[in-house]
């Protein structure tokens, strides 16, 4: 809207879009790594741990280095 309110996921839209990155792999990696995982959507503790390797340290709760011990 020129001169006028933008809405916000207006913005939040074209802050994504122009990131400056023209490798869509880069920009899909990103989104992976924003994507946030609860350990009742992963289905094995395998999966866990490669999310955990991958940066995901929200999954392990207890901070002793292993994920969604519940999933053992």
């Amino acid at each position: 809207m020129p001169g006028g309110i933008q809405r916000p996921w207006d913005y939040r839209r074209g802050r994504k879009s122009g990131s400056g990155s023209n490798n869509p792999s880069s920009s899909s990696q990103a989104e992976l790594q924003r994507r946030r995982y609860r350990c009742k959507q992963i289905g094995s503790w395998a999966k866990a741990q490669e999310l955990l390797k991958q940066g995901h340290t929200y999954l392990d709760g207890d901070g002793d280095g292993e994920a969604c011990e519940g999933l053992r």
